[in-house]
């Protein structure tokens, strides 16, 4: 049904084939959205940290697709969301937000006391269309290995909730700018040396202009190894909740490169059928749980149904929409 409110709810002037192809493809993202967050509201109190922390990055993303369809001074594509679709999207997000936060508190109060500055509110990015660099992408053997602990201190000491005396917000040890910059990384561990930078944007611990400048280097550098990644994380169907992890976090930030058509086709494949969530089921290659995930948590919801991995693809629906809408 939404497929056909889009077709409706979208009026444009005449254009080119390629921008009829973004606005169809878009309101595939937004339908699959839709049924996902459905299924989250059936679900809110049995979602995780995790999973929030992903529609509130869905949250962000919808709500900077409606600003800019709101402001748009595009002459020639004209597109109004005239039934206020992707507004209701983004309260539905925090109508299961204020469920689970609540379940949230009383079973992981302490991991939510990490972790609040950023599950408390829409996930915030400065969204900068760049391409992938190629040659930052480094040569040599590459390290996967990731201290769970000492990253989560890590991001716990930028958040300022570490567990230290005086603990405040944006303080950064030497030894974690060495784990977050560190050269040569993969898998979950470059994703969330790239994470790690996000969340420092987001609460506001980079203000300078030559801080951001260095910043945006390491995204840059980040983001153009993740992508090699990701490709060959897909060709061999190694790990989906990896494969969007690895999108959604450079596509948030602006590298549209991350953003194509095959690989949308191919993760719309992977929501189930009967249910609109993500899971297991689709995939070829299986993991013991402690194998797949290294610092956030996965968490086993209905119907097998995965928490991260649901939230992951619900932040990067929203992702999808806004990069083909906008």
């Amino acid at each position: 049904m939404l497929i056909l409110t889009i077709s409706i709810l979208f009026i444009c002037t005449p254009i080119s084939h390629t921008s009829e192809s973004r606005i169809k493809y878009g309101g595939y993202a937004l339908n699959a959205l839709q049924r996902l967050l459905n299924f989250f509201e059936s679900n809110a109190d049995n979602l995780n940290l995790d999973g929030l922390y992903g529609l509130r990055i869905a949250q962000g993303q919808l709500n900077a697709l409606e600003q800019i369809l709101v402001s748009s001074k595009n002459k020639q594509i004209i597109l109004t969301d005239k039934n206020h679709i992707i507004h209701s999207l983004s309260i539905q997000i925090e109508r299961i937000a204020n469920i689970s936060l609540n379940t949230i508190a009383h079973e992981q109060s302490l991991y939510l006391h990490r972790f609040s500055l950023v599950v408390y509110q829409p996930f915030i990015i400065e969204y900068r269309i760049r391409k992938i660099n190629k040659n930052l992408i480094e040569q040599g053997k590459r390290n996967a290995n990731f201290d769970e602990e000492e990253s989560d201190k890590c991001f716990a000491e930028l958040l300022g909730s570490s567990d230290h005396l005086n603990s405040t917000k944006c303080f950064i040890s030497k030894s974690c700018w060495k784990m977050m910059t560190s050269p040569l990384s993969k898998n979950y561990r470059l994703t969330h040396q790239l994470l790690w930078f996000l969340i420092a944007k987001n609460i506001n611990c980079i203000d300078q202009d030559i801080a951001n400048e260095r910043v945006n280097h390491f995204e840059d550098m980040f983001c153009a190894n993740i992508y090699e990644d990701a490709k060959l994380n897909l060709f061999n169907n190694i790990n989906q909740d990896l494969f969007l992890e690895q999108i959604l976090l450079c596509s948030i930030i602006g590298y549209e490169d991350f953003l194509r058509f095959d690989w949308f086709n191919t993760i719309l494949t992977w929501q189930h059928p009967d249910y609109d969530c993500f899971s297991d089921a689709s995939e070829t290659i299986r993991f013991h749980r402690h194998e797949k995930r290294h610092l956030l948590i996965e968490q086993e919801m209905n119907h097998a149904c995965l928490s991260h991995k649901s939230g992951l693809a619900a932040g990067l629906l929203a992702t999808y929409s806004r990069a083909f809408l906008q």
